[in-house]
C-alpha cells in the first residue's frame, strides 16, 4: 500500500535574499512578453497620467500670479481642464488594459502550471494534497495577476510623481523643500520594520487557506461515508479547527498590517503638521510667500501620495511574491519518472512480451515494497498476480506503465528496457482497468471516447457492445449523451466498470492490466464484466490482479506474492500440487 505523506511543497524558512528574489522575478518577467504591447500602453498611460497630474498644481500657481491677464488665466484654467480629461483617459486605459494584461498573464501561468502538473509522477501527488494544488491554481494566481498589473505601474507612477514634485518644489523654494522632506527617512525606516513580518504572514495565510480547501474537499468527496458513519459532528469539528487556525493567522497578519498602517498614518499626519509649522514660520520671516505655501501644500499631497502607493505596493509585492513562490516551486518540481527526449516512439506495434529482472522498489527509504522480483509474461499470454493485501501486486502493475520507476533492476517490454521508450508511446500501448474506475463528470460518450478521441460512431458502439454496456445505454433517455455525474455517481459499480472497459476496447492496446476489476461487484455485474474481460483479453498480453482466485485459475501463468516477494509461479494445476505451497493455502482459504 502506498504511504501518504502530508507534505506540501513549502519553503517557509527560505530567506528573502536579493539573489533569490531576482531568480524568482526573472522567471516571472517572461510572462509579460506575449502581452508586451498592451503592457507598454498601460505603462505609458500610467506614467503620462502621473506626469500630467503633477502639472496641475503648477498651473494653479501660475494662474495666481499677480501680473496675469484674463486671457492667461482662462488659458491656464482650460489647460487644467484638458489635463483632467487626459488624466481620466489615461486612468481608463490603465484600468481596462492593465487588468487585461494581468488576466492574460494569470491564464498563461495557469496553463503552464496545469501542463506541468500533468508531467509530474504519482510521487508528487502522493505527498501533496489536492486542496493545496487547487489553491495554487486559483487563489495564488489571482494574487499574482494583481501584482503583475499594479506593480510596475505603481512603482513608475509613484517615482514620476515624487521626482517631478521635488523638482518643482525645489525650483519654488529650496529651503522649504529640504525642511519638509526630513521625515521621509523615518517613514521608510518604519516601513522596513514590517516587511519581513508581512511576508511571513502572507505565506502562512496562503498555506492555511490551502489546508482549508483540502479539508473541504475531503469532507465533500467523502460525504456519503460521513453520513453513513454519522461523523458529521467530527467533520464539523475538524473544519472548525482548520478554520480557527486560518483565522488566527489572519488576525496576527492584520495586527501587523494595522501597526504598519497606523504608524504610516501618524508619520504622514506629522509630515503635514511639520509642513504647516515650517510654512507659517517661513512666511512670518518673509522666506516664503502665501502662494508658495499654498502650492507647496498641494504638492505635499502629491509627494505623500506616491509614498503611500509605494508602501501599498510593498504590501502587494509580498502577497504576490509569496503566491508566485508557491507557483514557482511547483514548476521547479521534477518528475521522478523522466521522459527520455529521444525515447523510442516506433510506429511498429508492440508485441507485449514483459519481463521483470531483479526489480526492487520502495515508496520511501524505510520500507521496501518489492524485493528482487523476476518474472516473465510472454506476448499474448494471460498471467495473474495473487496474494494477500499489501503483497505488492498493485505496485507491480503501476511499474509497467512507469507510473513509478524501479529503484533496482529493470523491466523489459519486447526485450527493451521500458525507460528507453517515450512515456507517451509506452502508455499508449497499455490499457488499465482498475477496481474503482474513474469517470469524468461528463457524458457516457465522452468517457468512452477518452480511449480514442477520433473514433467513429461505429467504433464507439462496437466498443460498448464488446463491453456489455450497449444495451444499458440504449435504455437511457439521452443514450450515449447521458450524464454520468461526478465520479460516475449516477451509475452502478458494474456500469462504471463496463464503461471503463469500453474505452479500453476503443484504445485497443496490446498489453492489458486488470487491477481487481471485479472484486467490488455483485454476481450479475461480475459475470457481465468477466465476459467483456475475456473478450478484451483475446490476443493480448494480460496481467490480472485478483483476490478471488476462482477468477484467475484459468490464467496461463500465476505468480504468488507475499510481503513484496515472489514466492511461487506456475499454472493453477502446478501450484496446487505443491505440498504446503502458499498458493495452495490461499486457494483453500478462498474455497470456503
Amino acid at each position: 500500500m502506498r504511504p501518504f505523506h502530508d507534505l506540501d511543497v513549502e519553503k517557509d524558512k527560505k530567506p528573502l535574499t536579493w539573489a533569490y528574489v531576482r531568480k524568482v522575478l526573472g522567471s516571472f518577467v517572461h510572462y509579460y512578453t506575449p502581452q508586451r504591447m498592451l503592457f507598454f500602453l498601460s505603462l505609458f498611460c500610467s506614467i503620462a497620467g502621473a506626469g500630467m497630474q503633477m502639472l496641475i498644481p503648477l498651473c494653479v500657481y501660475k494662474a495666481f500670479q499677480e501680473n496675469n491677464t484674463l486671457c492667461v488665466i482662462l488659458f491656464l484654467i482650460a489647460g487644467i481642464f484638458i489635463l483632467m480629461c487626459l488624466i481620466a483617459a489615461c486612468n481608463f486605459i490603465c484600468t481596462k488594459y492593465g487588468h487585461i494584461v494581468g488576466v492574460r498573464m494569470e491564464a498563461n501561468m495557469r496553463d503552464d502550471l496545469f501542463a506541468h502538473l500533468q508531467k509530474l509522477s504519482f510521487n508528487y501527488f502522493d505527498k501533496t494534497k489536492t486542496g493545496h494544488i487547487m489553491s495554487r491554481v486559483t487563489n495564488d494566481l489571482s494574487m499574482i495577476a494583481e501584482l503583475a498589473h499594479h506593480g510596475p505601474e505603481d512603482i513608475l507612477a509613484a517615482l514620476i510623481m515624487f521626482v517631478i514634485g521635488l523638482i518643482v518644489m525645489l525650483s519654488l523654494n529650496p529651503f522649504l523643500t529640504l525642511v519638509t522632506i526630513i521625515p521621509m527617512p523615518l517613514i521608510f525606516l518604519w516601513a522596513s520594520r514590517f516587511q519581513g513580518k508581512m511576508r511571513k504572514g502572507f505565506r502562512e495565510s496562503r498555506k492555511k487557506i490551502a489546508d482549508l480547501n483540502s479539508q473541504v474537499e475531503n469532507s465533500i468527496q467523502g460525504i456519503r461515508e460521513v453520513k453513513s458513519f454519522t461523523q458529521e459532528k467530527q467533520e464539523i469539528g475538524k473544519f472548525k479547527s482548520v478554520n480557527a487556525s486560518f483565522r488566527m493567522i489572519r488576525e496576527t497578519l492584520f495586527g501587523t498590517m494595522a501597526s504598519f498602517h497606523s504608524g504610516m498614518r501618524f508619520f504622514m499626519d506629522g509630515y503635514s503638521l511639520l509642513f504647516v509649522v515650517v510654512g507659517v514660520v517661513l512666511s512670518h520671516y518673509g522666506k516664503a510667500t502665501l502662494l508658495e505655501i499654498m502650492t507647496f501644500f498641494m504638492y505635499s499631497k502629491y509627494i505623500t501620495m506616491p509614498i503611500f502607493r509605494l508602501l501599498d505596493f510593498s504590501e502587494q509585492f509580498h502577497q504576490g511574491l509569496t503566491a508566485y513562490e508557491r507557483f514557482y516551486e511547483v514548476l521547479q518540481e521534477d518528475s521522478s519518472v523522466p521522459d527520455k527526449k529521444d525515447g523510442i516512439n516506433s510506429p511498429l506495434p508492440v508485441k507485449g512480451d514483459i519481463e521483470f529482472r531483479n526489480v526492487s522498489f520502495h515508496y520511501n527509504e524505510n520500507e521496501e515494497v518489492l524485493k528482487n522480483i523476476s518474472l516473465h509474461i510472454p506476448a499474448g499470454k494471460v498471467a495473474a498476480l495473487v496474494g494477500e493485501s499489501g503483497a505488492g501486486k498493485t505496485t507491480i502493475a503501476a511499474l509497467i506503465p512507469r507510473f513509478y520507476d524501479v529503484c533496482k533492476g529493470e523491466i523489459l517490454l519486447d526485450g527493451i528496457n521500458i525507460k528507453e521508450y517515450s512515456l507517451e508511446y509506452l502508455r499508449r500501448n497499455i490499457g488499465i482497468v482498475r477496481q474503482s474506475p474513474f469517470l469524468f463528470d461528463t457524458t457516457i460518450r465522452e468517457n468512452i471516447l477518452f480511449g480514442k478521441e477520433d473514433a467513429t460512431e461505429e467504433e464507439m458502439i462496437r466498443a460498448a457492445k464488446d463491453a456489455n454496456i450497449y444495451d444499458f445505454i440504449m435504455t437511457l433517455p439521452e443514450k450515449f449523451d447521458s450524464k454520468v455525474g461526478e465520479h460516475g455517481i449516477l451509475l452502478s459499480g458494474g456500469q462504471k466498470q463496463r464503461i471503463s472497459i469500453a474505452r479500453v476496447f476503443l484504445k485497443n492496446p496490446p498489453v492489458l492490466i486488470f487491477d481487481e476489476a471485479t472484486s467490488a461487484l455483485d454476481n450479475q455485474s461480475e459475470e457481465l464484466v468477466r465476459e467483456s474481460m475475456e473478450r478484451l483479453c483475446q490476443n493480448r498480453t494480460t496481467l490480472i490482479i485478483a483476490h478471488r482466485l476462482s477468477t484467475v485459475k484459468h490464467a496461463e501463468r500465476l505468480f504468488a506474492m507475499k510481503n513484496g516477494i515472489l514466492v511461487e509461479s506456475g499454472s493453477h494445476e502446478e501450484l496446487l500440487q505443491k505440498e504446503d505451497g502458499y498458493y495452495k493455502l490461499l486457494y483453500k482459504m478462498h474455497s470456503f
